[in-house]
């Protein structure tokens, strides 16, 4: 756990490092990950009141961290003593990605008046085209495009704006990291923006497959993926609700 005023150093020295194009790649190696603990789960969904939480991004002890914010139900940060956080590190085990297409097989026998069986019907029904989980192969390819290109990207965020377009902090949907009965993969990657017309940062959240088929509401396509996070910039609506930052 970090201590409010240490959170706040850490936000401090992560917009410090912004300008610097070498500091920002030291930081960010583009294939390394967040573990958000199932403690930290646990935690995080005891003081949330929304349906989503923050998380900021941070510099302590000279490394990367995020830093997990609940939020109170007016959607600002709630004002805690301390909060927990995770180092940006590299992985330690191979990921498992996995999607789960659900079928309906439908059968109908229709008996004639003399009890003969005149007719068998199956029909299958299959998973909607259209799902609010984005398939497997393109959250693989968003992860590969921000290991192969985070580098330029943080280039042309530091020579044009000097960081100021790198991200600060997300929003991220409280159903993203599961029910805390695991640990949970935190991946950086890029997700095309329509509203922007750009590609921008996110973060891909990988639960422990067996948690989602349990305990999934998804009926047609169940994965193990989540992917619905919103970087602050560009996407900084509730700006003045970021109270972490204040004393």
């Amino acid at each position: 756990m970090l201590t409010r005023k240490d959170c706040q150093k850490a936000l401090k020295k992560w917009q410090s490092s912004k300008k610097n194009l070498n500091e920002v790649l030291r930081l960010f190696p583009s294939n390394n990950v967040f573990v958000i603990t199932r403690e930290d789960i646990q935690w995080i969904k005891k003081n949330n009141q929304a349906d989503y939480f923050h998380i900021f991004v941070g510099v302590h002890e000279r490394k990367a961290v995020l830093i997990y914010s609940p939020i109170d139900a007016s959607g600002a940060d709630v004002k805690l003593q301390e909060y927990p956080f995770s180092y940006l590190t590299e992985l330690d085990r191979e990921l498992r990605f996995v999607e789960k297409e659900v079928t309906t097989l439908t059968k109908i026998a229709i008996l004639s008046k003399d009890l003969k069986v005149i007719s068998k019907i199956n029909k299958e029904k299959l998973p909607l085209p259209s799902h609010d989980i984005e398939c497997q192969d393109l959250i693989l390819k968003e992860i590969e495009d921000w290991r192969n290109n985070a580098a330029d990207w943080f280039f042309k965020q530091v020579s044009e704006s000097k960081g100021e377009g790198i991200f600060n902090m997300f929003t991220v949907p409280i159903e993203d990291i599961g029910a805390g009965e695991c640990d949970v993969i935190a991946l950086f990657a890029f997700k095309y923006s329509k509203v922007y017309n750009q590609f921008l940062p996110t973060i891909i959240f990988v639960q422990d497959e067996s948690e989602l088929f349990e305990n999934s509401n998804f009926l047609s396509v169940q994965s193990n993926v989540f992917n619905w996070s919103q970087p602050c910039p560009p996407f900084c609506r509730d700006k003045d609700k970021l109270t972490i930052q204040e004393d």
